[in-house]
């Protein structure tokens, strides 16, 4: 259920604090003037209804203490779907580790024609070189850096068959949890500046990579070139980009992975949001324990977990 679209772009105001870090509209192609923005957004697309239920659960749930503390603004949601939204905030909450509250704005609309939900930064920031998203980057100077929520999350009312119950998914039905969870991941770092216009590519905003462009390579070996030292807005990194052979390759990532790199998705035809900031989902398909960042949730799939290998994905860029 992630076959994203396009990177939103907006300005901002920009603000220069303590560590020299800069906020930079995430995903805009050229320095604004300082104005409001929004931030990048990984769209969230329903995906096929059919097939055997599946459940993944969190292994830690109920057991492991909150090491960080999510403040989420609802606005619209009924009892039910903010239930099991907090549900996902829970589980996140005892995941990552922070002295900064995480801030989240969240809205329950009409969204697009298949669109369950979207989500990501406000802003990423300069920190000697490379762009953080809003959360790591207030954890990294260890207080609020910009009054905008650090995440703005989105999701679509327009569907009938939501599951927001704390069990799996029944067939037919999309586990609203899941969601969440998918898209709370994009919000706290799981994603890049991967883009192809024509045939070139980059990884790029602004002439910096964001810290998720630092560890991706163009196939899974430990020598494998890696994507940001191609030349920029060259075909070299377009035809890598969507070359079906982009890994995510750092220790924790091959520890959590059985010694291999992580397969990202990167199908021939680009697709703005969904290629290059996934997991590959037939590396990790339905079932799998690290199926949650996949580009693709379907019917009665239940994930309420990044796995360990969601987990050394968000620690190598910055958590």
């Amino acid at each position: 259920m992630r076959r994203s679209s396009s990177l939103l772009t907006a300005a901002a105001a920009l603000t220069t604090t303590a560590m020299a870090m800069t906020a930079i509209p995430a995903g805009a192609a050229d320095a604004p003037a300082p104005r409001a923005t929004a931030g990048t957004q990984v769209p969230v697309f329903a995906g096929p209804l059919g097939g055997t239920p599946s459940l993944v659960a969190d292994g830690d749930a109920g057991r492991a203490a909150p090491a960080s503390k999510f403040v989420v603004t609802y606005t619209g949601f009924t009892p039910e779907a903010k239930a099991a939204f907090q549900r996902a905030v829970t589980m996140w909450q005892s995941k990552l580790s922070s002295p900064v509250p995480i801030t989240v704005k969240a809205s329950w609309e009409p969204l697009g024609s298949g669109v369950l939900g979207s989500a990501g930064p406000s802003y990423v920031w300069d920190v000697n070189g490379v762009l953080y998203a809003d959360a790591v980057a207030n954890k990294k100077s260890g207080k609020q850096l910009h009054a905008a929520p650090d995440i703005v999350a989105r999701f679509s009312s327009n569907f009938s068959n939501w599951h927001f119950g704390t069990g799996p998914a029944p067939a037919g039905k999309y586990d609203f949890t899941s969601v969440v969870a998918h898209e709370l991941g994009h919000g706290v770092g799981f994603f890049g500046a991967g883009r192809v216009s024509g045939s070139t590519g980059s990884v790029r905003i602004n002439g910096k990579n964001v810290s998720y462009d630092r560890y991706t390579k163009l196939g899974a070996n430990a020598s494998s070139p890696l994507l940001w030292k191609m030349p920029d807005n060259s075909t070299q990194l377009g035809s890598a980009l969507r070359s079906n052979n982009v890994y995510f390759d750092a220790p924790g990532v091959r520890s959590a992975n059985g010694g291999k790199a992580a397969k990202l998705y990167a199908p021939g035809t680009w697709r703005q949001g969904s290629s290059y900031s996934h997991l590959d989902e037939a590396t990790f398909p339905k079932g799998s324990p690290n199926s949650l960042m996949t580009y693709a949730i379907g019917g009665g799939e239940t994930i309420r977990t990044p796995g360990n290998l969601g987990m050394a994905v968000l620690k190598a860029v910055g958590w």
